[in-house]
């Protein structure tokens, strides 16, 4: 897998030469080799793009990510049936028991909510709130019938934002978080297609419009990375987002937790959630590994 994230900032077209990523702008040319790349984010929606390096950009692995006027991500490309074992895969999620879901879901709301904990305590040190989160937690059942993680982040992003913060309001830390979201979706969806699964079939989200139902489900636990960053910048964040925040969300990838018992970045604990995943369906018992954030507090 590749280690380069490659923004295009402005651009006239993207085609491949040599299996190379070559970008051209005012008759100059950029090459970059495919096997470096692990993104690529177009934010020029003038720029023309080859079916040929379409094609073998899935074939690395690599998700294009596409941007609106406003640098918001607006569609994700990644590659497609490339994995050897697709079919056993695909066999594995569609055999997936009631009990087992609904006992990784659970374990998965835990997980979501000790991180907003962990954001909280290095943030706002809301003790109200925390220990509401904390009695949330406590509460979550199998498959979170009581909705506590609903519960749990209504309070959460008030605290975290302010009482008059409205989740999905058309401003700049919603911007911010929208687009941190996306980048540490995008880089679950590349894993999970890596290793044969389908992103329709999901844990929790199940929707039948929705494309990356399993993405859903695995982004829960990360959140609280792109919310501690945005809180710690939002006076500093316009609207549309500038270049300098856009790199740094990106840059989150990067971001070091402890997964498995071990400090590593964002992006690898990521692998090692997906292969846990695998592993759960594999052997019928929970067997998630999560990202813990570190306190710096």
């Amino acid at each position: 897998m590749g280690y380069r994230q490659v923004v295009i900032k402005k651009s006239d077209k993207m085609k491949l030469k040599d299996n190379n990523l070559v970008i051209i702008n005012n008759e100059k040319e950029r090459k970059i080799p495919l096997e470096d790349i692990n993104f690529i984010i177009l934010e020029d929606n003038r720029t023309i793009i080859t079916a040929r390096l379409l094609s073998e950009i899935s074939k690395y692995f690599i998700s294009l990510i596409i941007c609106d006027e406003k640098y918001e991500p607006t569609s994700i490309i990644f590659a497609y049936n490339n994995h050897y074992k697709q079919l056993e895969s695909f066999s594995l999620q569609l055999g997936l028991s009631d009990e087992l879901k609904w006992n990784l879901w659970q374990s998965i709301v835990k997980k979501k909510i000790t991180n907003e904990i962990i954001a909280l305590e290095t943030t706002t040190q809301d003790e109200f709130v925390i220990n509401k989160l904390k009695q949330f937690k406590a509460e979550v059942e199998k498959n979170d019938v009581t909705n506590r993680e609903g519960l749990a982040a209504k309070m959460y992003f008030r605290s975290i934002f302010g009482s008059q913060f409205i989740r999905f309001y058309d401003d700049s830390i919603n911007s911010a978080l929208n687009y941190g979201y996306t980048i540490i979706k995008s880089c679950i969806l590349r894993t999970i297609v890596k290793f044969g699964l389908n992103s329709f079939l999901g844990i929790h989200h199940h929707s039948k419009t929705n494309n990356f139902n399993l993405a859903f489900d695995l982004i829960e636990p990360y959140r609280s990375i792109v919310d501690i960053y945005v809180y710690n910048n939002q006076e500093n964040i316009e609207f549309p987002l500038s270049f300098d925040t856009r790199k740094e969300l990106i840059n989150l990838l990067n971001y070091e937790v402890i997964s498995n018992n071990m400090h590593c970045t964002v992006e690898y604990s990521i692998e090692l959630l997906v292969k846990s995943y695998i592993k759960s369906l594999e052997t019928g018992v929970n067997c998630l590994v999560f990202p813990d954030i570190i306190n710096d507090k």
